[in-house]
């Protein structure tokens, strides 16, 4: 009898048995990796089938692993706040019956990116934290207790691991198009490395409590939360090319009408699943400023119906994938997509030692700011809603406090000067425009030179209905006109 209590108590000890989170030896380098669970970081600590078998059964039928993320290197990436992307992760368990691949896996986050030399996005999972240390867990034998672990892993093993004779866990991360900016930008993968750990049930919690980066990721998607994605892109002008719109911001008086007070580029794609719009991004570039006064520039899409939903808007440094301080921001709506995207035009572009940037004709050119915007709508929008391009840019002029739009649209802002203003054409009394849209390869007027001057069949337009000289912006007078070449701003 006493034996046989002495058994129990051996087998219930073996069964109760817990163990610490622990480092392994291999990680994942330049995005991919082929982890032993076998091997840790310390000889000593290696763990056996026995210990996995243990891990599994703590998480419910799941292994779970904890990420070092090491990814400070390009869009809003920081020490506060990095991410990577998870393409694909799996594990291969050899026993003495054969081999078996688990490759159901989840993370806490996930985001929508698209692929390197892609533009169409899609949900993958993500793994986000930064570069703190000493994350104080609930025991010091935790190799995660100290550490600089981040973000969990999860993959599923129905089956049991106590006879286990390999065990690989192989990650790799997407590469993203880092060149639409952010969110691409942030969820890239650089060439530093990431540590792997094996964790406890007690440290999984923890970590996924503690969110290390979370606050300030863009675009992060709960994997509690619902989100629909796309199965094409539809881009207007097109996937690689851009409206410019031109201002002349003294509305409603006529100004100088050089036409280049403020000048933007900008491009917008639809994501769509069933014949409905789910997602929205825009790109676009500052071109010039030639103006005394500053504005803000605002993107409005002007859906048939109410859209409501958030938006990720990022600012990137002339030719660089480095944020501006500030960004990016996240914005909620309501009834319509309206969001402001350049904010205070003069501050964001300027040269010292000059009044204007891009319109001076002697003047050296210079690159301006770049912005990306992702949008996800709360509910699809039928296509038959969609909005027709080149939608409603408009913007607002801080000193005379108007809003400029193309014609067509009405004024939008609560507190500018013509809010509420019945007029929708923005015209003079002789029928010029104060806002007009071009393709990206026109050339503005240069400083105080008429829009009349520099594009001579201009006037029998725009006294005209609409049809006569429609082509007038292909005829520049080359000495009139500044050729900033969208080779130099869309960088």
């Amino acid at each position: 009898m006493k034996w046989l209590i002495f058994i129990l108590v051996v087998v219930i000890s073996m069964n109760t048995q817990a163990f610490e989170s622990v480092k392994l030896k291999d990680t994942i380098r330049q995005g991919y990796g082929d982890i032993d669970l076998f091997v840790a970081h310390i000889a000593d600590k290696n763990p056996t089938a026995e210990a996995l078998e243990w891990f599994r059964q703590d998480n419910s039928g799941s292994l779970v692993f904890a990420i070092d993320v090491n990814e400070a290197a390009s869009g809003s990436e920081k020490a506060q706040s990095q991410g990577v992307t998870i393409k694909y992760a799996y594990l291969t368990i050899r026993t003495p019956n054969g081999t078996n691949v688990y490759s159901t896996f989840s993370t806490p986050t996930s985001t929508v990116v698209a692929p390197k030399s892609d533009t169409q996005r899609a949900q993958y999972y993500t793994v986000i934290g930064d570069s703190g240390s000493s994350r104080i867990t609930g025991s010091k034998d935790s190799d995660i207790y100290g550490s600089s672990f981040d973000g969990t892993l999860s993959i599923v093993v129905p089956d049991s691991l106590s006879d286990a004779v390999s065990a690989i866990l192989t990650v790799e991360f997407l590469q993203t198009n880092i060149e639409l900016g952010d969110p691409e930008a942030f969820y890239d993968y650089g060439a530093g490395y990431e540590d792997v750990a094996l964790l406890s049930s007690q440290d999984k919690e923890y970590l996924e409590q503690l969110a290390a980066g979370l606050d300030e990721a863009p675009l992060v998607i709960a994997n509690n939360s619902e989100v629909t994605s796309p199965d094409s892109w539809v881009y207007y002008p097109s996937n690689s090319s851009y409206f410019v719109v031109s201002y002349e911001d003294s509305y409603p008086n006529k100004g100088d009408y050089d036409f280049n007070d403020l000048i933007v580029g900008y491009q917008v794609g639809f994501g769509m699943l069933n014949n409905e719009v789910v997602s929205i991004n825009a790109t676009g570039y500052m071109i010039a400023r030639g103006a005394s006064y500053t504005h803000d520039w605002y993107l409005h899409i002007p859906f048939a119906s109410s859209v409501s939903g958030s938006a990720t808007i990022s600012m990137f440094k002339p030719g660089s994938q480095t944020p501006i301080f500030g960004y990016p921001q996240s914005k909620t709506f309501s009834d319509s997509v309206d969001l402001l995207i350049f904010e205070d035009s003069k501050s964001l572009m300027s040269v010292p030692g000059y009044e204007f940037v891009n319109t001076l004709p002697d003047v050296p050119i210079i690159k301006g700011n770049k912005f990306s915007v992702v949008v996800n709508l709360d509910s699809p929008v039928p296509a038959n809603e969609m909005p027709s391009a080149p939608y409603d840019p408009y913007l607002y002029t801080e000193v005379t406090g108007h809003e400029v739009h193309l014609p067509g649209n009405v004024a939008r802002l609560a507190f500018s000067a013509n809010s509420g203003s019945i007029d929708t054409q923005f015209k003079d009394t002789q029928g010029y425009p104060y806002a007009l849209v071009f393709p990206d390869d026109w050339l503005p007027p240069i400083e105080y030179v008429d829009l009349g001057q520099a594009y001579s069949k201009f006037l029998s337009y725009s006294r005209g209905d609409g049809t006569s000289d429609a082509s007038w912006y292909l005829s520049p007078n080359t000495e009139s006109t500044k050729d900033i070449g969208k080779s130099i701003w869309m960088w």
